[in-house]
């Protein structure tokens, strides 16, 4: 059995699962069914009624020492099916309860009212992944294997609503607020075991590196400009490999991708107003969990610059990788990217 996550029609159906507050449980795989097929895509309930989906795959086999669960968070114009691709098979087969979510109006989450044109804040984003996190350890499943604190791994955009978490969580044994408010108060969140951010925009904002961008090149910053403005990357696949993929992923890869990515998110991420009076955003609590910065050479949105001031900004070197493009979690080499992350975790 797999995973089916939300997909445009044309590609795979996406199954429609019955909600419920509490905490998240993870259904859709059959009883009995051996680890290696369990599978499921569920949705998470919210504070405020919204619903988020959310695939699980668990690990395979058990580990020793038990790892912590991984919860995976896309960035702008993505879902929760970007991590079912390729990461979430990967770590579930190295013995990680691996989870990914689709964030508030993206994916198969619930959609925005009417009239709502952007789906969140960076705080409500912070609060929304408090929320996942406390239920993945209230008898979901995902407190992993000797009760671990999960690992969240943010990529682009995502990273950077990671960054408020981390701003917002308690220390390690802290209790922890049940996470309601819309602000991240300082110690309200749930600890982690380690923050990971695959090319993620940094503390500052894509501001200096929209700025970057523009004196290097002109004619490619204005071509990234418009992919996002005006979503060139859901009607060209040439748009669509310039802005997230490397020259040498296969043609009919590139086809699906783009038409997951062109119906993965009818509402805008973020409130781009509220982030950029935010940014840069304050130091990290000296309780901060580790911290992975991971990016590519030649990834066309977030730059080398911009991987080093985040890395900086946790105080750890990052791991660039050439022939990378932004998208490294569905690049032709993902696997580079998913052995490098593999290698920080066995650290924790």
């Amino acid at each position: 059995m797999q995973c089916r996550p939300f997909t445009p029609s044309g590609l795979a159906p996406r199954r429609s699962l019955p909600a419920r507050p509490g905490p998240l449980v993870a259904r859709g795989a059959a009883a009995g069914a051996p680890p290696a097929q369990a599978c499921a895509s569920t949705k998470h309930a919210l504070p405020d009624g919204h619903k988020l989906e959310v695939l699980v795959q668990k690990a395979m086999a058990s580990a020793q020492p038990p790892r912590p669960p991984l919860l995976f968070v896309h960035g702008s114009y993505h879902a929760a099916w970007c991590w079912q691709e390729n990461f979430m098979p990967y770590f579930a087969s190295r013995g990680y309860d691996t989870y990914a979510v689709s964030l508030r109006a993206q994916g198969g989450s619930d959609p925005a009212p009417p009239g709502q044109g952007v789906a969140g804040t960076l705080d409500v984003h912070a609060a929304d992944l408090a929320s996942l996190v406390a239920a993945m350890g209230d008898g979901g499943g995902g407190g992993g294997a000797g009760g671990r604190a999960p690992v969240v791994v943010g990529h682009s955009f995502g990273g950077l609503i990671l960054q408020k978490y981390v701003l917002g969580a308690a220390a390690p044994g802290a209790p922890a607020s049940a996470p309601t408010a819309r602000a991240a108060a300082a110690g309200s969140f749930p600890p982690l075991s380690g923050a990971a951010f695959l090319c993620s925009v940094p503390p500052s904002g894509n501001k200096q590196m929209i700025t970057r961008f523009l004196f290097r090149d002109p004619i490619a910053s204005a071509k990234l400009t418009w992919g996002f403005i005006a979503r060139s990357f859901a009607t060209s696949t040439q748009a669509c490999r310039e802005l997230f993929f490397s020259p040498d992923i296969p043609a009919d890869k590139l086809q699906r991708y783009q038409q997951l990515l062109a119906a993965a998110s009818p509402t805008r991420l973020l409130d781009l107003k509220d982030m950029s009076a935010q940014v840069p955003l304050p130091p990290p609590p000296p309780h901060a969990p580790p911290a992975f910065v991971l990016g590519g050479a030649d990834d066309t949105v977030v730059d080398v610059e911009a991987l080093r001031e985040l890395a900086k900004y946790y105080g750890t070197e990052p791991v660039v990788l050439d022939r990378m493009a932004h998208d490294c979690m569905l690049d032709t080499r993902w696997e580079v990217a998913a052995r490098e992350l593999e290698s920080w975790l066995d650290g924790l």
